[in-house]
């Protein structure tokens, strides 16, 4: 049974009893001051307090998660990459595990971006499930990690690649042979089909062995065929051992959207709703406190589909686009609307609030670099309900814009503008 908790993530700093709940002692202050929002909030009516007042909460909806990019975010060794270690070295900066104490974030949870074995610098292309990326460093090195920080009363997930893997797999590198024991664990055809991706891009079947190969992403991260029992099994093997073996609090589970196809459904196939009712089940069999949070780039209306169908929770896209103009147009006609819709669609509570994360342009950025309006979206995040994830440097002001690359640049822990991680074009600056 899940541990029922309060709902304040703003100023809680909880303390782990145990790996089915926790104690909670309060903080006040949290990254940047709450500033006076006046007309940027949107009233709640009495009915929409007594519809709220029996909502059922659970361990997640009293933390505060923070994303990270290991490659760019603290080097233990010197090498110019990021590293486990290096984010050990950093965890009294998010939280010191003393509720006296004021010179840290406050942060209780920790989203790790892809730590598997992986041949690009981004690691959403996994060549092995089961091993920490050696950049990173090793299996052992996760589990000290894990360790210091549930120390500290931070949980930690990380992120989990369901959809696809690496084209250097070794599985799909068995399955380029026609019947070989991996075959059916991808999706071919003898001939290039005509349709188009589910965004509408072009090419979505690229050619191997005489054959032809889905990939929604691109050619380097063929998708996995989640319809077959075998594939499924070993997307359970991957979970169990993270969960058991590993010591992970939960999994940010990437690409939920794409997961299975029914024919020219590419999206959202009503397939993928039945898969992840097993799956989660699966992952409450193995830790029933596990926290699954998924990435549906999509709407309320169809979010609210797989929070009630397979995932704790999920990220509202629609809320942080409200949030970033509220605060860029100093206005609340777009934002209570949306928050609104949120609050109807959604279990109380049960859906993840963000500005921008990996895939997107900085606050800093979308707020014109005026330091006052990113304040502003800081504490509509932060006193909204929801369960709020920061995107490493925001706390600083640290700026990107697109490619990726200059969006997943290095933390900038002092004055200097430090190693690059990317395109030697970024510009990093606080």
């Amino acid at each position: 049974m899940r541990f029922i908790g309060g709902a304040c993530h703003c100023v809680a700093r909880p303390y782990f009893n145990s790996r089915k709940g926790m104690g909670v002692m309060w903080r006040t202050g949290f990254i940047v001051g709450v500033l006076w929002l006046g007309l940027l909030v949107a009233p709640i009516s009495a009915q929409d307090v007594s519809d709220q007042v029996e909502a059922e909460t659970y361990w997640w909806n009293d933390r505060v998660f923070y994303e990270i990019f290991v490659r760019s975010f603290a080097d233990s060794d010197g090498d110019g990459i990021g590293d486990l270690q290096g984010v050990i070295s950093k965890l009294d900066y998010l939280n010191d595990g003393d509720p006296t104490t004021t010179d840290d974030l406050g942060v209780t949870g920790i989203w790790l971006m892809p730590i598997m074995e992986s041949p690009s610098y981004h690691g959403y292309d996994v060549t092995d499930y089961l091993r920490v990326e050696p950049d990173y460093g090793t299996n052992e090195d996760f589990k000290a990690l894990i360790a210091a920080a549930h120390e500290r009363g931070i949980a930690v997930i990380i992120d989990l690649v369901l959809n696809h893997t690496s084209r250097e797999h070794p599985w799909f590198r068995d399955a380029q042979t026609r019947g070989s024991q991996h075959d059916s664990w991808y999706r071919w055809s003898l001939t290039k089909p005509s349709q188009r991706g589910p965004w509408g891009q072009p090419e979505i079947w690229y050619p191997a062995n005489g054959r032809y190969y889905y990939a929604v992403f691109w050619d380097g991260m063929p998708d996995l065929n989640l319809k077959n029992p075998a594939v499924t099994q070993a997307m359970y093997d991957v979970a169990g051992y993270w969960l058991e073996e590993m010591g992970v609090d939960g999994f940010r589970m990437d690409a939920v959207r794409y997961y299975t196809e029914d024919g020219d459904v590419l999206a959202s196939a009503d397939s993928t709703f039945t898969w992840l009712k097993f799956w989660n089940a699966y992952i409450d069999s193995i830790n029933p406190d596990a926290f699954t949070v998924g990435e549906i780039w999509t709407n309320t209306i169809e979010v609210s589909k797989y929070v009630q169908n397979g995932v704790d929770s999920a990220f509202e896209f629609d809320l942080a686009r409200a949030m970033l103009d509220a605060a860029k147009n100093g206005s609340n006609l777009g934002i209570g609307p949306i928050q609104g819709r949120a609050e109807r669609l959604l279990p109380e509570g049960q859906y993840s609030t963000f500005l921008t994360n990996h895939d997107q342009n900085r606050v800093m950025n979308e707020m014109g670099q005026n330091s006052d309006k990113a304040k502003v979206a800081a504490s509509l995040l932060l006193t909204a309900p929801g369960v709020p994830f920061l995107y490493y440097g925001e706390e600083i002001g640290m700026i990107g814009v697109k490619p990726d690359e200059c969006i997943r640049t290095s933390m900038q822990w002092d004055g200097t503008e430090g190693e690059k991680i990317g395109r030697a074009s970024c510009r990093e600056r606080v």
